[in-house]
This record gives C-alpha cells, sequence and structure tokens, in this order.
C-alpha cells in the first residue's frame, strides 16, 4: 500500500460516518468513526451527518498538520502566554 491514499467518508447502515481509504471494502476496519447515540441524534436533527463530517474533518487536519510537525515545533502557531 502506497504512503498516499484518497479517502472517504461514508454512513453506514447504522448511522456511523466512517472514514476509510477508497477501495477498501466495508468489510475492512474504518480509520475513523463517529457514532452519535439517539439521544445526541435527536438533539443534532438533521445536521448529524454535517456535525460528524466536521469532526472526521477537523481531526484529518491535526493528523496531517502533526505528521508535517513530528517534533511538535510549529512557527505559525505559537502560543504566548
Amino acid at each position: 500500500m502506497s504512503d498516499f491514499a484518497y479517502l472517504e467518508l461514508l454512513e453506514n447502515e447504522h448511522g456511523e460516518m466512517q472514514l476509510r481509504r477508497s477501495g477498501e471494502g466495508v468489510s475492512s476496519e474504518p480509520l475513523v468513526s463517529v457514532k452519535f447515540s439517539d439521544e445526541a441524534r435527536a438533539m443534532l436533527g438533521d445536521r448529524a451527518q454535517e456535525i460528524a463530517r466536521a469532526m472526521i474533518g477537523a481531526g484529518v487536519q491535526l493528523a496531517s498538520h502533526h505528521m508535517a510537525n513530528p517534533d511538535g515545533h510549529d512557527d505559525d502557531h505559537s502560543t504566548l502566554h
């Protein structure tokens, strides 16, 4: 498998949002998944899928940033106290 793969975000039959490598079958384990409880789904309504997509997107962004800066040093995002 190459280091680069296209990713796809899918919703399974149980309402779980799953991030997978493109071309991998649904029998393979997802890279990331988000599943809301029935109570959370009722509160979020039609926005549950949008919120799960944003949550996974934020995680992918942070993971990509971490891989680009493995030493933890980042001049663009330094916090001064």
